[in-house]
């Protein structure tokens, strides 16, 4: 499996068309699981140009991973963060 680095290397823009404009960043993607939501930093690649995120199979592995864990009721090892409130 390729690294990060060598997987954004030349690669092209989907959103904007440039090439080789990626730099390894950490993202915090928050995503909604049921009623809950779980934010899970990884490492990334984001296009300098537009702002667009690409993420390889492991940051993809472990946002599936926290997401399953959350889903699954397996909260031992998330750390609670705080509440979410839902206003009419």
């Amino acid at each position: 499996m390729p690294t990060l680095t060598e997987f954004l290397k030349d690669l092209i823009c989907p959103r904007c068309g440039w090439t080789d404009s990626f730099a390894i960043r950490e993202i915090v993607p928050v995503l909604r699981v049921r009623n809950n939501t779980i934010a899970v930093k990884v490492r990334a690649g984001v296009c300098t140009h537009c702002g667009e995120e690409i993420l390889d199979k492991t940051a993809s592995d472990e946002i599936d991973g926290a997401v399953k864990k959350l889903r699954d009721g397996d909260t031992q090892q998330l750390h609670h963060i705080g509440e979410a409130y839902s206003y009419p």
